[in-house]
C-alpha cells in the first residue's frame, strides 16, 4: 500500500518529462476538479450546504499526488470557487454570512493540517521505498558477486581436471576426465548466460536458448559439416527451471554432435521450443544416424533425465530417422508474456 502510495507522485515520476511547476499546477487542477465533481453531486441533493466540506478530500488528493504545493493550490482555488458560486446558493444573509466567513477560515486552517499530514505521508512512503531500493541494489549485487565467484569455481574445477588428465597414462582415464571437462565447461557457460540475464524472476526462453545455441556452435560445432538450428516460440520461465532446460539442451545438443555423425558427415541439429495445446514442448532433432537398438543408456542419458525432472517435464526419445529428444512441459512451466 505504502510503495503504490509512492508511485502517486507524479512530479517525481514525470521529472524528465514536464517542468515541476507544471506538473504541480496539474495536480492541483485534478484536485480542483474532483472537489468540483462532489460539489455537483451534493447540489443535486442538497444546493449550498456544507461549502467547504470537499475541500479536505481533494486537497488530500492533490497533496498526495503533486505535494504540498498543489495541496495549497487546490484548497485557495477550492475555498474561493465554494465562496464566489456555492455560499450564495444557500441564500445567506447578515450575521450567517459572518458565520461563513469564520468557517471558511477554521476550513483553510483543517486543510492546512491535512495538507500536513499527507506531506509528511509521502515523504515517509518516499523513504520507505527509498529503503527498499537501496536493500535490493545491494542484495543484487551481492547476487551478481556470488555469480562471479562461482563461475570461478568451475574454472578451477576444470584446471583441476586438466591436470589429473595429463598426469594420468591411462588413455580411458584422460578420455573420461576430458569429458567430465566439457560437461563442466558446458555447465560454467550455461551458467554464466542465464545469471547475466537481467531479470531476476523470469528469463525470455527465446533469447536465452538463442544465445545457449549460439555458445554451442562457437564451442561444440566442427569448423564445417554441422549446422544448428534453433526455433522458439516467446516464452517466460522461472529462472530454476530455465537453467534445466538449458543444462538438457546443452547435454542433447552435445551428444548429438559426438553421435550422430561419425567420420565426418554433414548434418543439422535443430532446437525448438513451442507451445502446444497441452503445455510447452522443446524438440532436439538431428538428421544423423540415428541411435542403435542395443545402445544401453550412459552418464549423459541420465543427466538429461534428472534436467528434465527438475524442470518438471516428462522425456521421450526416438531414434528411427536420425534421433529426436522432446521434453514436454506442463502449462504452468512457462508464460507466453513476461508478467
Amino acid at each position: 500500500m505504502v510503495h503504490r502510495i509512492a508511485g502517486l507522485d507524479i512530479p517525481g515520476r514525470l521529472s524528465g518529462i514536464a517542468p515541476s511547476w507544471l506538473l504541480k499546477t496539474v495536480c492541483a487542477l485534478v484536485g480542483i476538479g474532483f472537489a468540483a465533481l462532489l460539489r455537483a453531486l451534493a447540489n443535486l441533493v442538497a444546493p449550498g450546504v456544507a461549502p467547504y466540506a470537499f475541500i479536505y478530500p481533494a486537497a488530500l488528493l492533490a497533496t498526495l499526488l503533486g505535494g504540498w504545493q498543489a495541496g495549497a493550490g487546490t484548497v485557495v482555488a477550492s475555498g474561493f470557487l465554494a465562496w464566489m458560486f456555492v455560499v450564495p446558493r444557500a441564500e445567506l444573509t447578515g450575521a450567517q454570512m459572518h458565520y461563513q466567513a469564520a468557517a471558511a477560515v477554521i476550513a483553510a486552517l483543517t486543510a492546512a493540517m491535512l495538507i500536513a499530514v499527507g506531506e509528511g505521508f509521502r515523504a515517509a512512503a518516499r523513504r520507505l521505498v527509498d529503503e527498499r531500493n537501496a536493500k535490493l541494489a545491494e542484495r543484487e549485487l551481492l547476487f551478481r558477486e556470488l555469480q562471479h565467484r562461482v563461475g570461478n569455481d568451475f574454472a578451477i574445477v576444470v584446471s583441476l581436471l586438466d591436470l589429473q588428465r595429463r598426469r594420468s597414462g591411462n588413455a580411458e582415464t584422460r578420455a573420461a576426465l576430458e569429458q567430465a571437462m566439457g560437461r563442466v565447461r558446458s555447465i560454467s557457460r550455461i551458467h554464466r548466460h542465464i545469471y547475466a540475464l537481467p531479470d531476476s524472476r523470469h528469463v525470455d526462453l527465446r533469447q536465452y536458448l538463442r544465445e545457449l545455441c549460439t555458445g554451442l556452435t562457437d564451442a561444440t560445432l566442427p569448423m564445417a559439416g554441422m549446422t544448428l538450428v534453433c526455433d522458439c516460440d516467446e516464452a517466460y520461465m522461472p529462472r530454476d527451471q530455465a537453467l534445466a532446460v538449458g543444462l538438457a539442451t546443452n547435454e542433447l545438443v552435445t551428444n548429438a554432435v559426438k553421435h550422430a555423425f561419425p567420420d565426418g558427415r554433414q548434418g543439422t541439429i535443430s532446437v525448438s521450443f513451442a507451445q502446444v495445446a497441452d503445455g510447452w514442448r522443446l524438440v532436439v532433432r538431428d538428421d544423423g544416424v540415428g541411435m542403435p537398438k542395443d545402445r544401453k543408456p550412459g552418464l549423459g542419458t541420465g543427466l538429461i533425465e534428472q534436467f528434465v525432472r527438475q524442470a518438471g517435464g516428462a522425456l521421450a526419445i526416438t531414434g528411427d530417422d536420425g534421433t529426436q529428444a522432446i521434453i514436454h512441459l506442463p502449462p504452468a512451466c512457462a508464460s507466453s508474456s513476461g508478467d
